[in-house]
């Protein structure tokens, strides 16, 4: 290591007497002429253009210092006054006092880059407005990496403190120039700009897109433009690290940049390195190669990093206007490039045209002769083929956003799909003399809240599909889950039997499917932002309502369903006793119709069992289930 041959100290507060000794015998050691210059004789101009000076530097002093050394072109040799002190990161010093005596008065001195906010040197960052997980002077944060609890203290303590904030933040109208670009009017709620902090909780967002010297401003703009896009903001900043800016928050836009310019009609509060400061305008610019300063080299890939100015997720016009007049709302309003988009489709999906009425009648005849044939293949058919889930997605935006034709339009086709598929299941029954009830058939007669459950996870999905592109292809498989031509083509059945019993369960299941679907969907469009929460509001209740009265039917459905299931297990795992034989019951099947309660089952034993035998076994079973019972009963001897 190669050192200077003269070298000026400084004498500061922050240089003590052990502090003194240790540099004056270092230099003293290794042929160093030092001289030692009051701090005030130093700004005073007693030193010359292209010396070197050594100083012991805190968090405080340190801007004042390296703006004098800029401006008179002095190279720098900085031993920070505390070894926990954020110098050491900001500009790259070692933590050891000794290493860093030694590096001080070395020849190498480094040329390294400023960032000037309103001519004020700012090292680690400048913040304004609201930005959650960004400070890093606390204890919690510099001790997260110590063990996995004070990790994961760190996450909770920054979560616990943002969403105590969270319906406080507000969004600000600003006037953003970049360079010499046009200015741009738009609304934020708050700003990081990172200059040496790339260890600190803001930068790890940027991973491998943020680094050292560069000569750029790398700033990030948050903007969320509602309440769940900041928390989706908020789980970016606890829960990731190293993201591609592909990846970033809607709510953050990222500029690389020599120069920015943010402007507001009243004076705002910002900060530079935790100093507050206040200004309408807030004026940023980084100076290349402004400073010799020694310090470790820098350990991060040479990589020729070019201006990148995404504005494109900042609130303008219309939204930003919209920000301003109020708090966050809950959801997202979607962009009105996507709005139109979607209504256009919805529209068009809601009217009952010549191919909806062809698939529904094609759809009905295949549900039809699976059920009679009992085959799941079959009816998977014609669940794709069925068209009525388009118009249930249009019902649902129909009620959301309180659009009367596009109700009245979802309604009728609905309705028309409906008749189609009674209207056929029931000529298909007549011409078709099967008069038995298969076990898809009966599979569609007792809906519960199991049966809800699927209808609203398959509403949500259908709603996404038609909002998100990558994913429209799975409406036929949201269509396969839901199943809504079979129950209806149950009930066809049923009006060509005249069965009430098939009729009502049947119907039942369809309109579970119908209103959970529509309510699912509703939500799901609310929450991508398609309509603001007051306009929802009296169509959701109407939903809600809706869904809790067929909710009561399902939930004793779901009852006597969990009863049947107890007493299958009960009698299953049964062993009677029955003149010193074992009897055992084996593939029981309980049916529930009305107040009967049938039990299908094998009775194995190691004999026949008489018919006196048999009295007695159906009255041990009534005896365990608590109630009377019509027993179906196979034989089985076991040899």
């Amino acid at each position: 290591m190669t050192y200077v041959t003269q070298a000026r100290l400084v004498s500061n507060e922050s240089l003590t007497d052990k502090l003194k000794h240790n540099l004056t015998s270092f230099a003293y050691s290794h042929g160093i002429e030092l001289i030692t210059t009051s701090e005030a004789d130093f700004f005073g101009g007693s030193v010359d253009s292209g010396e070197h000076i050594v100083c012991i530097l805190n968090v405080e002093n340190v801007p004042k210092y390296l703006d004098f050394a800029s401006l008179n072109q002095l190279s720098l040799g900085v031993v920070p006054s505390d070894a926990k002190s954020r110098l050491c990161d900001w500009l790259r010093l070692p933590v050891d006092v000794d290493e860093a005596i030694a590096l001080a008065f070395t020849v190498d001195h480094q040329p390294i880059e400023i960032l000037r906010c309103n001519d004020e040197i700012a090292l680690g960052m400048v913040t304004l407005g609201s930005n959650p997980f960004v400070d890093g002077r606390s204890k919690v944060y510099k001790n997260r990496d110590h063990s996995l609890l004070e990790r994961w203290l760190f996450k909770w303590a920054v979560a616990w403190s943002s969403i105590l904030s969270l319906f406080k933040i507000h969004a600000f109208p600003v006037t953003l120039k970049v360079g010499d670009a046009a200015p741009i009017s738009t609304a934020i709620t708050g700003m990081v700009a990172i200059e040496n902090d790339v260890r600190g909780p803001a930068a790890r967002l940027l991973g491998a897109s943020l680094s050292l010297e560069n000569g750029f401003i790398n700033a990030l703009f948050i903007a969320p433009k509602s309440i769940m896009d900041y928390l989706s903001f908020l789980k970016d900043g606890v829960l990731y690290k190293n993201r591609p800016l592909s990846k970033l928050s809607g709510a953050v836009s990222f500029l690389r940049c020599r120069e920015i310019c943010v402007e507001h009609k009243e004076s705002l509060d910002y900060f530079i390195d935790g100093k507050r400061r206040s200004s309408k305008t807030i004026r940023m610019i980084v100076m290349s190669d402004a400073l010799l300063i020694n310090s470790l080299p820098l350990n991060q890939d040479a990589t020729d990093y070019k201006e990148l100015v995404k504005t494109d997720k900042l609130p303008k016009g219309e939204e930003q206007l919209k920000l301003i007049a109020s708090a966050l709302p809950l959801f997202t309003h979607a962009a009105e490039g996507d709005f139109k988009d979607l209504f256009v489709q919805l529209r068009e999906v809601a009217r009952p045209h010549s191919t909806f009425v062809t698939l529904m009648v094609l759809s009905a005849i295949v549900a039809s002769l699976g059920l009679f044939l009992s085959s799941p293949a079959v009816i998977i058919g014609a669940m794709v083929l069925a068209p009525l889930m388009s118009p249930i997605i249009s019902l649902a935006m129909g009620f959301l956003r309180r659009d009367r034709n596009l109700l009245v339009q979802s309604l009728e086709t609905i309705g028309l799909g409906v008749f189609l598929a009674l209207l056929t299941a029931a000529m298909v029954t007549l011409i078709f003399p099967v008069d038995r009830i298969t076990s898809e058939i009966a599979g569609r007669m007792q809906p519960n809240l199991l049966d809800l459950g699927v209808a609203i996870a398959s509403g949500i999905a259908g709603a996404y599909a038609y909002v998100r592109e990558d994913v429209a292809k799975s409406v036929s498989g949201v269509a396969i889950a839901v199943a809504l031509v079979p129950p209806l083509c149950v009930s066809g059945i049923g009006l060509g039997w005249m069965d009430w019993q098939v009729i009502s369960g049947a119907m039942l299941l369809f309109l579970t499917n119908l209103i959970g679907i529509s309510l699912a969907a509703a939500l799901t469009f609310l929450v991508l932002g398609y309509s603001p929460l007051v306009r929802a509001r009296k169509g959701l209740m109407f939903s809600i309502g809706l869904m809790f009265i067929i909710a009561i039917p399902l939930t004793f459905a779901l009852k006597d369903m969990s009863h049947q299931w107890q007493l299958e297990k009960s009698l299953s795992s049964l062993e009677i006793e029955i003149n010193t034989r074992t009897v055992k019951l084996a593939n029981v099947n309980v049916l529930m119709q009305n107040d009967n309660t049938t039990i299908q089952a094998d009775v194995l034993a190691e004999s026949e069992l008489s018919s006196a035998e048999l009295k007695q076994l159906k009255l041990l079973l009534e005896k365990e289930a608590g109630q009377s019972l019509r027993l179906y009963l196979t034989p089985r001897i076991v040899l």
